[in-house]
């Protein structure tokens, strides 16, 4: 499933720069939705963790994780 993450990642990074910064959050949300038909979001989120922080964002929002409870984000992180 790391080929499938990363693949979303790329797709995202290339989408990104088109998208007005004040619409990206709702973009990546929308965009991951999309994404959750074919794929799991669990599954392929380790690969959007250092990628891009939108893409985490909305990871986190349709997961509903925070990423600072999580223990391997707090050593990297902090």
């Amino acid at each position: 499933m790391q080929d499938m993450g990363e693949m979303i990642v790329e797709m995202w990074l290339s989408l990104k720069p088109y998208i007005d910064k004040k619409e990206r959050h709702e973009a990546a949300v929308a965009f991951l939705r999309s994404c959750e038909d074919f794929v799991d979001l669990e599954s392929v989120k380790e690969a959007a963790i250092d990628a891009d922080s939108a893409l985490l964002a909305a990871f986190t929002e349709l997961l509903g994780e925070d990423p600072e409870e999580d223990s391997d984000y707090d050593k990297e992180y902090q």
